[in-house]
């Protein structure tokens, strides 16, 4: 009979531990991950660690002096700042405006691209070109088309005898802009998440559909659309996190102007630290955007649980009557 220990070393009376199939020890394991464990920790647990101690004291390099403990005094000071609250709703303004057209718009473009059925894959990888640029670089490609002088849009829009605004240095339509450059970078991630949702979904499903009378729209609203519930629930948490989080174009196009109607808390945060150097309430300001977060992400992944439960509890017992048939 063969030896069934082979590759799993022999066990020791002395304790040593057996080796797995591979050959690799624990102890080798450890070793392996220890480069990344360090710079984890030095470059993300030590930072973090410090942000939130440097949010309960006074550190400023303003003014030249000892840091003190103040407690929660900087969440209490920002939380009583018309800047804050304004901050505020222009973020949630973005995030609600852009990341439902993004979900739209993905939508039904990964309709449209899973009707197609020669050269999916060449339009797809067209499509993801907005995505795969640096957000530095998409905002000064649209800070020059949109340049109130010399841009292209002025100049086709002035061309067919239309008075186009300053976008983004005009105080009505610069945050439209930032959300429609927004939505033209991100919307092909919401677009391949919904196109491998709607490629996972088999063709009987269409075509006990079919044969059931139900209509294209019918499909889609009562069979298309729930299965693809987990796949709206992934595109809009990862782009309502990002959309908290918008820095780049925002300093590029309009550096939170005019005034401050374009300032999100992401600039705020940026406008405290390195512009005032208030570093401790830029901190507080940093916590406050993660408890933010948190709860919209926690709220979202639950209301998505609570959705699918109804789906689940009654695909249990079918499921069951059909094994036991």
């Amino acid at each position: 009979m063969a030896d069934l220990t082979i590759g799993y070393g022999k066990p020791s009376r002395w304790g040593r531990k057996p080796r797995r199939d591979d050959g690799v020890t624990e102890r080798g394991t450890l070793l392996l991950l220890g480069p990344a464990l360090l710079f984890l920790a030095v470059f993300a647990i030590w930072p973090f660690c410090y942000l939130i101690y440097a949010s309960f004291t006074s550190y400023q390099m303003a003014i030249p002096v000892p840091i003190h403990w103040v407690g929660l005094g900087n969440f209490q000071a920002l939380v009583k700042t018309t800047r804050f609250w304004h901050s505020l709703g222009v973020t949630a303004a973005f995030a609600l405006v852009s990341v439902p057209l993004q979900l739209l718009i993905g939508l039904c473009i990964a309709l449209l691209l899973n009707a197609v059925t020669r050269g999916r894959e060449v339009y797809a990888s067209l499509l993801l070109t907005p995505m795969m640029l640096a957000p530095i670089v998409v905002g000064f490609a649209w800070e020059l088309f949109l340049n109130p002088i010399y841009g292209p849009l002025n100049a086709l829009l002035k061309g067919i005898g239309l008075s186009p605004p300053a976008w983004a240095q005009s105080p009505v339509w610069a945050l439209p802009t930032l959300v429609a450059v927004d939505i033209w970078q991100w919307t092909p991630l919401v677009m391949v998440i919904l196109l491998a949702g709607l490629r996972s979904i088999p063709p009987r499903v269409y075509e006990a559909a079919k044969v059931d009378g139900s209509s294209a729209v019918q499909t889609f609203f009562n069979i298309v659309a729930p299965m693809l519930l987990p796949y709206f629930a992934v595109a809009f948490v990862l782009r309502f996190i990002d959309s908290f989080k918008v820095f780049d174009i925002i300093y590029i196009l309009t550096r939170g102007g005019p005034g401050t109607i374009t300032q999100n808390l992401a600039y705020y945060t940026y406008d405290l630290g390195f512009g005032r150097f208030q570093f401790g309430r830029s901190g507080a300001l940093s916590i406050i955007q993660l408890l933010l977060l948190t709860i919209g992400t926690m709220l979202i992944i639950k209301l998505v649980a609570k959705r699918n439960a109804p789906t689940a509890a009654v695909a249990g017992p079918a499921a069951n009557a059909k094994e036991g048939a």
